[in-house]
């Protein structure tokens, strides 16, 4: 079938699902790449109705994976913005080598394309350290696109990746291949290693760990805000302490977002993982800022098990004769501070290290509440369900207000396929909070499920509302969940609200 720019409903659920899984944005005029790579592919495939091949794409892999690489500019040549190349393989290498203890610098090429990036890299360092360079350095190539994976393995290239390259360095370090065509020699293939990576998936394969330097270079172009910091904060969870990420000059400021430090060399800016101010210091607006309320919309009763012996003045889950909860004192600066490093682990995806100060922290101040709720917030993460939920509930016994709680209870409820647990759970969470936009979608899904479309409705409704409002930070949790593509979110209750407006 044709598909024009005019037929949204056709093309929307595929950019949907292509955002979700690719974190591709395919917005903004990039419309007609996608209409001519689905005319490509649903011709081969003999499908021409537009539901069909999405049932595909949802269920084969590997066909999603064939349209996205016809989605891909793959525009690049060998060095690159050489100005970037030469402060990385001069200076910030040289410094890393430095304090080195034998093992080899790691250098990731995160987007390299068809390989002239990760290969440019290393016939630099050819040049600088000899043969020696075989040692000291090792190179990762990753690309979503594995047909452009299987060329850089091959390390064939055409007269277009050469555009002002030095003839020397053609010269030392290619041999012809066919006309009009040279292949890198094996002198350089060795430095490099290639593999085909999403950088969306959860997991990243071992060659990206532990890396001290990362190029990321014109490859975020591709995705919307929210799918950038996703990445980058996964980016510079895989680097070591003192590493670099460098990313084009045009991406710069926008990824300064206290993640690393944004460093400046010679003319050049790049980020480093160095000390940043504590995360606390700059979470912006608070949970427990005043939240408008929109006119009309009467407050939440609160659920039975907040509301028992509930009179005016005291708050939810204490009864009357009860006095009210000790105020602890804050716990002492060396606890904060280290309790912001657990957080800064955490958020960095290292959830041992962080779960082991944390361990510390609670030890030393059974009274540290962000201890409690950031380690039941990591337990849930890593599926230790049953030691998420003892956390939660010693939380609860000491503060019967806490939110994350709620929110994570829920959550094990579902998991546990307790449906009717977990909606209590959100339920007592938006009594808490009527703004928390993770309760709100949680009890949508689950109503969903239930084919309960109308307050399905309404609670996909408000979670896109307040997604849409701003921070998220300030609607709800503060330390569950640690990271979310709030863009995703949006995408997910738009599709389930068009969903229940097909099924009426």
């Amino acid at each position: 079938m044709a598909i024009t720019l005019e037929d949204d409903r056709i093309l929307a659920p595929l950019k949907e699902l292509i955002l979700l899984t690719c974190g591709f944005s395919l917005e903004k005029g990039r419309e007609q790449t996608l209409i001519a790579g689905l005319g490509t592919r649903m011709a081969l495939r003999g499908i021409d109705c537009s539901k069909a091949y999405h049932a595909l794409l949802v269920r084969d892999r590997d066909e999603l994976n064939s349209l996205v690489e016809l989605l891909t500019v793959n525009e690049t040549y060998f060095f690159r913005e050489p100005e970037q190349l030469n402060l990385v393989t001069d200076k910030l290498l040289a410094e890393i080598l430095a304090e080195r203890d034998g093992r080899p610098v790691r250098i990731l090429s995160a987007g390299c394309s068809t390989g002239e990036e990760p290969f440019s890299i290393a016939m630099m360092l050819r040049e600088r350290y000899g043969a020696e360079s075989e040692r000291f350095f090792a190179i990762t190539g990753v690309d979503i696109d594995s047909s452009v994976v299987a060329g850089a393995r091959r390390g064939v290239y055409g007269k277009g990746s050469f555009r002002g390259m030095d003839p020397g360095m053609l010269q030392r370090y290619f041999d012809p291949s066919g006309p009009g065509e040279f292949r890198v020699r094996d002198s350089i293939r060795k430095l490099v290693s290639f593999e085909v990576v999403n950088l969306l998936e959860t997991c990243y394969p071992q060659g990206m760990q532990l890396s001290d330097v990362i190029f990321y270079r014109n490859v975020s172009i591709y995705f919307p805000q929210e799918v950038q910091r996703e990445i980058f904060v996964k980016l510079a969870g895989m680097l070591n302490q003192g590493g670099y990420l460098v990313v084009g000059a045009a991406e710069t400021l926008h990824h300064d977002i206290g993640v690393l430090s944004l460093v400046q060399r010679d003319a050049l800016f790049c980020y480093r993982n160095s000390p940043v101010p504590a995360l606390e210091e700059r979470r912006g607006a608070r949970r427990n800022e005043p939240v408008p309320v929109r006119p009309g919309v009467a407050a939440a009763a609160p659920p039975a098990s907040l509301s028992a012996g509930l009179r005016p003045g005291a708050g939810p889950g204490r009864r009357p004769s009860e006095p009210p909860p000790k105020v602890s004192a804050p716990p002492p600066r060396e606890l904060r501070a280290l309790f912001d490093t657990a957080l800064e682990l955490a958020c960095h995806g290292r959830t041992d290290q962080s779960l082991g100060m944390l361990d510390d922290i609670i030890g030393r101040d059974a009274c540290f509440a962000k201890a409690f709720t950031l380690k039941g917030s990591l337990l849930l993460s890593a599926g230790r369900f049953d030691e998420a939920g003892a956390v939660c509930d010693g939380i609860l016994s000491r503060d019967p207000l806490c939110l994350e709680a709620y929110l994570m209870l829920g959550v094990i409820a579902r998991h546990k396929g307790n449906q009717e647990a977990g909606l209590v759970r959100f339920r007592e969470a938006l009594y808490l909070d009527a703004s928390c936009w993770l309760a709100h979608f949680y009890t949508a899904e689950i109503l969903f499920a239930q084919a309960d479309a109308k307050r399905a409705r309404s609670g996909y409704g408000a979670a896109l509302r307040i997604l849409g409002n701003g921070s998220p930070r300030a609607h709800g949790q503060a330390y569950f969940p640690l990271s979310f593509n709030a863009e995703q979110f949006m995408v997910i209750c738009r599709h389930k609200l068009s969903l229940l407006k097909e099924n009426g």
